[in-house]
Parts: C-alpha cells; structure tokens; sequence
C-alpha cells in the first residue's frame, strides 16, 4: 500500500513539472523562408551587404528545398557584385559558378553566366596595362554567346566582347609601336599579322596595316609593303591613312585600287580614329559598359523580385 502511494505521488510531480514547460509554435522558432528573402532582399537595396548574406545564407541552410533557393543563390552571389572591390569580385564570380553548378537549367543561368563575364568587365585595365581581365572577360563572353544563343543577353554580350577585343588589340598593337621605333621588325610583322588573325574586325585595322607597310618598307622588301598599302585604299577608303598609303603606292609605282563600294557605305557610319601619320601612332581601345541587363536585385519587377502580398 505504501509503495502504491509513493508511485502516485511521482506521477503527480512530475505531470505537474511539464505543464509548468509552454509550448512554442514554429513560427516562432524559425523564419519562413519568405520572410528571410524579403529582408534579404531589403537590405540589398540599402547596401548592407553583411546582413543581406547573413539572411540569405540562413534561407539556403535552412529550407534546402525552399522554392527560393536559386533566387537566393544568385542574390547572394550578387550582394558582393554589388559591395565592389577587387576581393568582391573574386567572391562574386565564384558565387555566381556555384549557381550555375547547382541551377544549370535555371532561367537565370544565362544572367548567371553575364555576371561572371562582368566581374571582369569591371576591372578592365587600360590597353597599355595589364591584360588579364580582358582576357578573362574575353574568355567569359564567349562562352555566354556559345552556351546561351537564345539569351535576351546574347547582342548584349556580343556589343561587350566587341569592346574587350578592342581593347586586346591595342594591347598587342602598343608593342607592336615600340618594336617599330627600335627597328625591331620581326617583332613588328609578328604581333601585327596576331592582331589580324585574331582581331579581323579591330577598329584600328588601317593603323596595323599600315605600321606592315612601313615596316616591310624599312627592311628592303617595298612589294611585300605596297599589298598592305593597297588595302588601306581599297577597304579603308575613310581613313586618314589613304593619303599616306596611296603616296607610297605612287613612289613604289602599283596601281592605286578603287575603293571597295561595300568598304565605301560601311565608311560612312563610321569616324576616321587618327589625323594622317600622327593617327598610327594614336592611342585607342574602346570603353566597355559596365551596365548589363542581366538580372538583378535593383529590378523591382524582375525575376528576383517577390511581390509583398503573395503567399
């Protein structure tokens, strides 16, 4: 009888015990994933960049199946895009690659892939500098065009790669110049007929041509030259080097050509870069945007854009 007493009054305490315990909901526990992705998304657009991570992180960790996730991966990658800085940008293009290991087929792959292009974009050098995000960016714009032909980015893309290969060439033509004042002109032939093998639509084209005249000109070989002068007349016909060039054609005695009617009504849409010879030896090297539109957290009607009163 005594043992039964005690049993009972145990149970009793301890009953007592959990009721003294009050239950939380789970909302109040966690954050819906939709909630962490709004602030997330609020702080981005006050630039705090720390907290807009910090939230997004939160989502991706903990609703690894939440119906934002790639929204919030290529956010996240965008958030150190956005905080600039030369250590952001490494941070962001591998943000951005991990998204498009994780989301392939995503809609946003394509922007995906701009972005990776523009972290390079943005920490172009000038022409007589260091190549290497040129380069990189070349690299990276190529395979946007290759790998996403049906982009609404693809002209965007194309209109960048024109601007960095611009800006290859003249990287390539500067020695080319240097070699040339040393009458070093191996090197010279070089790195120009690099330029037109690699760059058939560079701007300064009738500058390389003509730098191959004049050097083929020194180094006794007038023939070879007068090919190169011939087509700064023919398919050059607005350039300030027609003068100069049909000049040496007259002195080598060749045939001065016609211009090319196609060269002719492409001339007219376009502006000479140099002022006769001093135009040789002119600077150049296009501006790329650092605008895109690939999509962003600053759209407030975008793909990453969540309207206030849905579920």
């Amino acid at each position: 009888m005594r043992r039964c007493l005690i049993l009972a009054l145990l149970l009793t305490f301890f009953s007592g015990c959990g009721k003294k315990v009050p239950a939380t909901s789970g909302s109040q526990l966690v954050e819906r994933d939709r909630e962490l992705y709004l602030n997330a998304m609020q702080a981005l657009k006050k630039s705090r960049f720390v907290q807009a991570r910090l939230l997004l992180q939160t989502l991706l960790e903990t609703y690894e199946n939440s119906e934002y996730s790639a929204q919030a991966k290529y956010a996240f990658a965008e958030s150190f895009y956005r905080e600039a800085g030369h250590g952001n940008m490494i941070s962001a293009e591998s943000e951005f690659r991990k998204f498009l290991t994780f989301f392939p087929d995503h809609e946003l792959s394509d922007d995906a892939q701009m972005m990776v292009a523009m972290t390079h974009v943005k920490q172009l050098e000038r022409p007589d500098r260091d190549d290497t995000e040129a380069r990189l960016a070349e690299y990276e714009l190529n395979l946007m065009i290759n790998e996403h032909a049906d982009s609404p980015l693809l002209e965007e893309a194309k209109e960048k790669l024109r601007g960095v290969q611009e800006i290859l060439a003249e990287s390539i033509l500067g020695p080319a110049k240097q070699y040339y004042m040393r009458r070093a002109y191996v090197a010279v032939i070089d790195r120009c007929q690099e330029i037109l093998k690699k760059y058939p639509d560079f701007s300064g084209t009738d500058r390389v041509l003509y730098l191959l005249g004049e050097t083929y000109r020194r180094s006794n070989q007038p023939e070879a030259g007068a090919t190169y002068y011939a087509q700064i007349v023919r398919d050059f016909p607005s350039s300030d080097l027609v003068k100069d060039a049909t000049k040496q054609l007259v002195a080598l005695k060749v045939t001065v050509p016609d211009p090319n009617p196609l060269a002719v009504e492409r001339a007219r849409q376009k502006t000479p870069e140099g002022k006769g010879l001093l135009g040789l030896f002119k600077g150049g090297g296009a501006a790329v945007s650092t605008e895109t539109k690939a999509a962003s957290v600053k759209n407030p009607v975008g793909v990453l854009s969540i309207e206030a009163g849905q579920p």
